[in-house]
């Protein structure tokens, strides 16, 4: 919504113009509050520190049990503090509990009827924890790889499983990251977008592992040599991703989009049914090493 004010000069030099009445309502503004002014080109913008409290949402999800835990992810990174649900089957409330515990940092439930419930954010969110929440998902990701990889290439059941319960750690901090970007924007005001970019495909990236087990699981296939070899540089090469998201190095970077190219077509050669999914993590790599390049462009 563009909001037009007039310059008002008072004094000899000095110019004012008035903030909206809405605005410093929502944000409680008050005489001999500090605000931030950041400049963009021909822009000025303005923020506060302070947060403001969203009313509450209320979600009504009948008999929608995959599409109810989505309205409730996306009112979770949305920023919304309180949801109110209702639901027609009293039995939802177990989906409710297990969402809650495996993928939304800092909710609970507070009141619980016979078809309804209320949820609320009990935790302290501070813009500072946007990093280390990052650096977990990184590191996670980074576990779950080598795991797939041990898991598959043993013949391991239990582990191929556990990839699952790993990846539901990767989805709780992201989604716990996208909140913060929504409810608070980036430190770098102006990259805000494309961290949450890097947050979505990170969590992808996990999820092509977690398929990937999924299909060997569900689906032996015999494992050969080559594909072990694929699959060990595809998680070398994320690793050295990882290692240049915190120490940014051009030619390595250049270098490493070489090897994701290079390890693509030996991929694309193989011609396995399992290679599929290692194409797309390879895939995802790239398209992660193009988002670190933005963030540093």
């Amino acid at each position: 919504m563009k909001i037009k004010r007039k310059v008002v000069l008072h004094g000899p030099s000095t110019l004012t113009i008035s903030l909206p009445a809405s605005w410093v309502r929502k944000f409680d503004i008050k005489k001999g509050d500090e605000l931030n002014l950041e400049e963009f080109g021909n822009e000025l913008r303005i923020n506060s520190e302070k947060e403001f409290d969203l009313e509450k949402k209320q979600i009504h999800v009948g008999d929608l049990k995959r599409l109810g835990r989505n309205y409730i992810t996306s009112s979770y990174i949305q920023g919304y503090d309180e949801i109110s649900l209702s639901y027609n089957n009293n039995e939802y409330i177990k989906t409710i509990r297990d969402l809650i515990s495996k993928e939304l940092i800092g909710f609970e439930i507070i009141k619980q009827g016979h078809n309804d419930c209320l949820i609320k954010n009990l935790a302290d969110q501070k813009k500072d924890e946007f990093d280390n929440a990052l650096r977990r998902i990184l590191l996670l990701l980074l576990d779950l790889s080598n795991e797939s990889l041990e898991a598959i290439q043993k013949n391991d059941g239990d582990r191929l499983k556990n990839v699952g319960l790993m990846d539901h750690n990767i989805n709780k901090f992201s989604n716990y990251c996208l909140r913060l970007l929504i409810k608070k924007g980036h430190a770098n005001f102006r990259k805000t977008a494309i961290y949450y970019h890097l947050i979505k495909s990170l969590e992808e990236t996990a999820d092509r592992y977690k398929d990937l087990c999924n299909f060997y699981l569900n689906k032996p296939e015999k494992i050969d040599t080559i594909f072990i070899t694929i699959f060990r540089n595809i998680n070398d090469l994320l690793n050295e991703f990882y290692e240049l998201f915190y120490k940014y190095d051009e030619e390595k970077i250049e270098n490493l989009f070489m090897k994701v190219k290079s390890a693509h077509n030996k991929i694309s050669n193989s011609g396995g049914r399992i290679d599929v999914y290692l194409s797309s993590i390879c895939k995802d790599i790239r398209d992660l090493l193009l988002i670190l390049v933005e963030i540093h462009s």
